[in-house]
């Protein structure tokens, strides 16, 4: 009798998945104004009242969507030994390859839209994940500054733009349900080594600053 529970609940877990799955292609392909409980059943093969057997509202239908987009969200965060420089590319490249692969979540972080039509409680879900991400980013750049690792000759604050700007641009490339275009969307790979070195510190700038400290440590007479 506990195996048969056991059993029923991971089908509904798993079905659920499924539904999340399923709103998240239907945004990501198709846009928001064609997600409705017909679409979200006929993408997951069951009726409309099978939807309602998982979930009691359209807008718990959603939370979940949030939830398990987060949740995937949170597996791209690299491991905090790592060193900083490539502790920031390995972010980088983790929500590239996620997010260019779903273009619904791609949505759900980047749409002014979600935040204005999500229920509440997705968008703080929303919210608190892009703000965890910035602080990660953020401090890994200033802790990159004082090892040497990262160029100190632009304060973190301001740096923390182009590194948002290119994992955008680059994740945006084949963007939800975008028209095509012509142009060949950016090789991911490229774009981010030319943002590591864009963040790497010069060496000749940090030799003149190192030239710099000794003058003022050991002036000469005239």
């Amino acid at each position: 009798m506990i195996v048969m529970k056991s059993t029923i609940r991971k089908s509904a877990l798993k079905r659920r998945e499924e539904i999340a799955q399923a709103v998240l292609r239907i945004i990501g392909e198709r846009g928001l104004p064609s997600l409705t409980t017909a679409t979200i059943a006929a993408e997951v093969g069951v009726t409309n009242g099978a939807l309602y057997r998982h979930f009691a509202s359209v807008d718990e239908i959603l939370c979940e969507t949030v939830r398990y987009g987060i949740e995937r969200i949170e597996a791209t965060f690299p491991d905090r030994s790592l060193p900083p420089l490539d502790r920031l590319l390995a972010l980088a490249g983790n929500r590239v390859r996620l997010l260019g692969d779903a273009p619904g979540l791609a949505w759900l972080l980047r749409s002014e839209q979600a935040y204005l039509t999500l229920p509440d409680d997705a968008v703080r879900r929303l919210r608190d994940v892009a703000h965890r991400s910035r602080q990660f980013l953020l401090a890994t750049l200033r802790e990159g500054a004082l090892a040497g690792s990262i160029r100190a000759d632009i304060e973190p604050e301001l740096l923390l733009v182009p590194v948002l700007g290119t994992i955008h641009v680059v994740i945006g490339a084949s963007g939800a349900h975008s028209r095509p275009s012509q142009d060949e969307p950016p090789d991911p790979e490229r774009v981010l080594s030319a943002l590591a070195r864009l963040l790497q510190p010069f060496p000749s700038s940090a030799g003149s600053a190192s030239r710099s400290a000794n003058s003022h440590e050991q002036p000469t007479l005239e």
